[in-house]
């Protein structure tokens, strides 16, 4: 992609709203800025969408930057090949979160008094550029051209003159749009420095670290034993279900409540009407579909058949699509259209669940030849001459017959194009740097031409196709799809259903005499899209036990009745919420402690033998594992144990250890090296880790004031009610 494409590929919101949300979305895509800044206005522009701290959201703000948000994703989407449909609700809950963040931090920083100077924007953007900016300004040899970058900054007007002169672009419109775009990425700028200082702010007494566990960790990182063990695992015990009584578990409770807090919770039943074609839909469609080919089939002279094609695209409906690039054809269409003469048509053809009929309107000449070459680059680096030299020397290897794919991934300094053994699939004209351009041009098919010299260095230039070809299609494509009478209906039978549990049906028999499931869901926080919608978060959270819904569309569930089933307030989780935990947890202790008198009669056993290969004539059930490396992170053949690993450490090397207690058995060890941490690199890896941790510290802390802040702030949310309408 060239510079200017990439200048003008920067997405502005891609850039700055996003960074608040955490570089979530921080990505540099081939976006364009007309497509993203010229969305209509909203509806209703003065609607609320919510209140944060007394601070309103106003919908054509909201939905602007939803919109713009999405295009972004849905571009990112095709060029990675994901073929569906963008669920807009996941990225209005996105947006939703960047706004309350935003407004928080900023009300946060104005009163602890965190201030980010124009100074401190204007040195993040001229002297240390984001690297996001940075890269539109790179070449392909990863050079970065900070003179053009500055001036583009500094006088944006100059952008003009970097426009190509053509009279399809308004020059002034593309100068205002870049001028928006450094705004918004001045803002972007703001927050992330803001959001720096807040993070230092509420993370500096979290990020203190004493040098005694400094030097702990140092040792426990760094040292490591190498050990042999025979491991007696608990799960070979087999217990009573009644092993652990309900006494016991209540007991543990009662001791350990402090460990059980939770936070508001919701809990809900639900039945889905999904959103599906009715049998006289898919009857419907099959029928058109056979109906279409059978009118088709009794044609046999061409205009005929062109004939038939023509009413069906007029009243079925379709659409023509031009291809000027051999690229631009989905190749699995491309099978089908390619044989066609012109005016002659193809179908049905099934392609991802959908039929198709297609027709070649148009095969011709085309105005602008598309070449495919593969290049391998050769950057000046510190002498241009000496460069050359080398590139010759290449264009040498190439030419006598060494594989040109090979030799790029060997010393292409482009390394986006190396990857692919140099190729830089189909460009038409203006596409490329012009000496670039015009030596593949002017080059025939299969010829290697070079060194052509450009701004980025010399090219090694492989022309491996040319097509001057041009096609014209059109298609008719026929889906599955729901009729407006069957979802009618579906939205009928779910009010239906809704206002019998209003009325005090219960659910469980309602969804029974149905033939569906009433499904009840785990307990779920007010931060989670339940279902994918914050609207059934909001409903359950704003409604009591046995409240029901209106009929939410969710998309891949359908149209969806809930029904609020239980309520916990913040607080302590109740016993039977945690019952089954505590079961299993003391079961498990009391499998391990099943296995001490056996395993230290087998240490002694051990011992006495001298060697654990003894196990094997002792218990033909157990045998001896070898671990090379064992840190206090306890990672075994057997699993993870950092309780035996500890134990370990404390054993001396060379002597069968007694039993040794683990979280899942006992273990008999033979420690047969130790590799304590290297002294005199104590300090620096103090050091190092006293950074890491700081920066964790750092991090955590934030993220959990920030939580705090979002639990305890006045937050209004009318959402539900708006997009619900």
């Amino acid at each position: 992609m060239g510079m200017m494409e990439r200048m003008r590929s920067l997405s502005p919101w891609m850039i700055g709203g996003v960074i608040v949300t955490f570089l979530i979305l921080m990505v540099l895509g081939d976006v364009n800025l007309p497509e993203i800044f010229n969305f209509g206005g909203a509806v209703r522009p003065t609607t609320v969408v919510g209140v944060v701290e007394g601070e309103k959201i106003l919908y054509k703000d909201f939905e602007e930057r939803v919109r713009q948000v999405a295009e972004q994703q849905r571009k990112q989407m095709q060029q990675q090949g994901i073929e569906q449909d963008l669920d807009e609700n996941l990225v209005r809950e996105q947006v939703w979160n960047q706004y309350v963040n935003e407004i928080l931090m900023r009300k946060e920083a104005e009163r602890a008094g965190v201030f980010v100077t124009a100074g401190e924007i204007a040195d993040a953007l001229l002297v240390d550029p984001p690297s996001y900016l940075k890269q539109a300004f790179t070449d392909s040899a990863g050079v970065f051209h900070r003179d053009r970058y500055v001036q583009l900054v500094t006088n944006p007007d100059s952008y003009a003159d970097l426009l190509p002169d053509d009279p399809s672009i308004d020059k002034e419109a593309e100068v205002a749009k870049w001028k928006r775009n450094l705004i918004e990425i001045e803002n972007s700028i703001l927050l992330q420095k803001m959001q720096q200082k807040l993070q230092n702010l509420a993370g500096w007494s979290a990020a203190i670290y004493s040098p005694t566990y400094l030097d702990r960790r140092y040792t426990a990182e760094n040292s490591y034993l190498a050990m042999d063990y025979v491991f007696l695992n608990a799960l070979s015990v087999s217990l009573p279900p009644n092993a652990v009584t309900d006494e016991e578990v209540r007991a543990y409770y009662e001791s350990h409540k402090q460990y059980f807090k939770t936070r508001p919770m919701r809990k809900i039943k639900y039945i889905n009407f999904p959103i599906v074609p009715s049998s006289s839909d898919s009857a419907r469609t099959r029928k058109l579909i056979e109906q279409i080919a059978a009118d088709l089939a009794t044609q046999s002279d061409p205009a005929k058949r062109d004939s038939v094609f023509t009413h069906y695209f007029a009243t079925v409906g379709g659409h023509t699509q031009k291809v000027t690039k051999p690229t631009e054809l989905d190749p699995a269409k491309q099978a089908f259209i390619a044989g066609l003469s012109v005016r002659g048509v193809a179908g049905p053809v099934t392609l991802n669940n959908k039929t198709y009929f297609f027709r070649l309107d148009y095969r011709g000449p085309s105005t602008d030849t598309a070449v495919r070459a593969s290049h391998i680059l050769i950057g000046f680096g510190t002498n241009k001459d000496s460069a050359r030299k080398v590139a010759e020397q290449v264009l040498a290897r190439v030419r006598g017959g060494e594989d040109f794919a090979k030799v790029a991934q060997e010393v292409s300094e482009d390394k986006g194009s190396a990857s692919r053994g140099g190729d830089l699939d189909y460009f038409t004209r203006g596409r490329m740097v012009k000496p670039f351009e015009d030596a593949a041009f002017a080059a025939a098919v299969g010829s290697i031409v070079g060194p052509v010299e450009s701004q980025f260095g010399y090219h090694i230039i492989k022309v491996t196709d040319k097509k001057t070809e041009s096609l014209e299609y059109s298609e008719i494509e026929i889906a599955y799809t729901v009729s407006p009478q069957t979802k009618k209906a579906l939205l009928r039978q779910a009010y239906s259903v809704a206002q019998q549990l209003e009325n005090g049906e219960n659910i469980d028999s309602l969804a029974k005499r149905l033939g569906k499931q009433a499904i009840e869901s785990v307990f779920f926080d007010n931060t989670q899209p339940f279902l994918g919608s914050m609207e059934v978060t909001q409903f359950a959270f704003g409604h009591k036990v046995g409240d029901v819904s209106r009929p939410f569309e969710l998309r891949f569930y359908g149209y969806t009745i809930v029904q609020v089933s239980a309520v916990r307030e913040k607080g302590i989780k109740p016993l039977e919420d945690v019952r089954d935990e505590i079961r299993q947890r003391l079961m498990s202790w009391k499998r391990v402690a099943q296995l001490k008198e056996r395993a230290e009669k087998l240490a002694a056993q051990l011992q006495q033998a001298g060697t654990l290969e003894a196990v094997r004539t002792i218990d033909s059930t157990l045998r001896v594992f070898s671990a090379a490396r064992v840190t206090e992170q306890g990672q075994l053949p057997t699993g993870a144990d950092v309780a035996v690993a500890v134990e370990a450490f404390k054993q001396p090397v060379g002597k069968i250890s007694p039993a040794l207690r683990g979280e899942a058995g006992y273990y008999i060890v033979l420690v047969r090296e130790k590799h304590p941490a290297d002294p005199n690199n104590r300090q620096a890896g103090i050091e190092a880790i006293a950074r890491r941790k700081r920066q964790e510290a750092l991090q955590n802390a934030f993220f959990t004031w920030l939580n705090n802040l979002r639990q305890q702030a006045e937050i209004e949310d009318y959402r539900a009610e708006i997009f619900s309408r």
